[in-house]
């Protein structure tokens, strides 16, 4: 075992090496709340997501959107399953999980991009449909629910490009960082350090920034829609929206430390050393499970159709019937549910 201060010492590469950051005394209680709720929010949040536009047509929208949605729900339980949890455990008893185990190390610095790349590139691609279906609904990305699962399955194997990397280039070192109880991967002090920085800026810029770009026009151009359309067009735009600001100021704190570190290109022991960055990564961590936590509760307030689902279901465990029906009742007579396909 290998525990450093800042830069890690790379021989020898078969053992975890410790990049350790002493917490204030106060915020570990404060994380540890942070990640159960962000859990048990997540989990309860995308059972209702996940039985409910499988079983019950719970959100309606269009079959493409339908299968991304699915999906972002899909990557919010995997990161809670193998991130959050995880992180919660170490903040806890102290020490690294996963401090005796390379080989659970060495996969869970790769598992770590599948959920932001993903989460990227699918919030990308709703965002974008939803325009095109706003611009000309009949050529637009909805090429029905083939067309979605095509989507989905390309930003999940996305997020497995840099592990593929880091399959290829070799000569990388396992890191156990404090700061945010993860496992990562560097190539600090390799010969293989300049084309790791070369693919990791290219990989940066294509998977992380142009989607927030994409994601940032698109958003704002669907503004001009909301005043245009009725009620029913202008509640699916507003789950659409939702979804997408509350992704740009989740994924803000990651965005900055992309550039600052991959793109700007500062020298690569700042990524461990210097306390700025040190805070900043941590922000990213704890600032992002914002996302992880809340899609379930933005569709319960932008999609009526969903709300009524959920009361129905929460009514049954605990015996709310009658209140259930006449909230179903009342958003019938008042025509508030989102029409499918819009």
């Amino acid at each position: 075992m290998n525990i450093t201060d800042g830069t890690p010492a790379l021989p020898p590469r078969q053992q975890i090496h410790y990049v350790h950051y002493k917490l204030p005394h106060y915020s570990v209680p404060l994380l540890i709340t942070w990640s159960l709720l962000t859990a048990v929010v997540c989990l309860v949040g995308n059972y209702f997501v996940l039985v409910g536009t499988i079983q019950h047509n719970a959100i309606r929208l269009d079959k493409l959107s339908l299968v991304l949605i699915k999906n972002l729900a899909a990557s919010d339980i995997f990161n809670t399953v193998f991130v959050v949890l995880p992180g919660v455990g170490t903040l806890y008893t102290g020490r690294a999980l996963f401090q005796d185990n390379l080989v659970v190390c060495t996969l869970h610095s790769y598992i770590l991009f599948l959920v932001p790349v993903c989460n990227s590139l699918m919030v990308c691609a709703l965002t974008l449909n939803k325009l095109l279906i706003l611009l000309n609904p009949l050529k637009t990305l909805s090429g029905g629910e083939k067309t979605g699962w095509s989507v989905a399955v390309g930003a999940w194997l996305s997020g497995l490009v840099p592990a593929v990397l880091y399959l290829i280039i070799g000569e990388r070192t396992i890191v156990f960082d404090t700061r945010t109880c993860r496992c990562s991967t560097t190539f600090l002090r390799s010969s293989k350090e300049g084309l790791w920085m070369m693919l990791d800026s290219i990989f940066s810029a294509l998977i992380v920034i142009i989607p927030f770009l994409i994601i940032i026009v698109s958003s704002a151009w669907m503004l001009h829609f909301l005043r245009k359309k009725t009620s029913l067009r202008r509640q699916s735009v507003g789950l659409i929206l939702s979804v997408s600001a509350l992704f740009l100021v989740s994924f803000m704190p990651f965005l900055v430390y992309v550039i600052t570190v991959n793109i700007l290109k500062p020298s690569r022991a700042l990524k461990y050393r210097d306390n700025t960055v040190a805070q900043l990564v941590a922000a990213a961590t704890y600032v992002n499970y914002l996302n992880t936590m809340s899609n379930s509760i933005l569709y319960y307030f932008t999609s009526a159709s969903f709300k009524v689902y959920v009361m129905k279901t929460w009514g049954r465990w605990f015996g709310r019937a009658r209140r259930v029906q006449a909230i179903e009742m009342k958003t019938a007579s008042t025509g508030t549910s989102t029409d499918k396909g819009s």
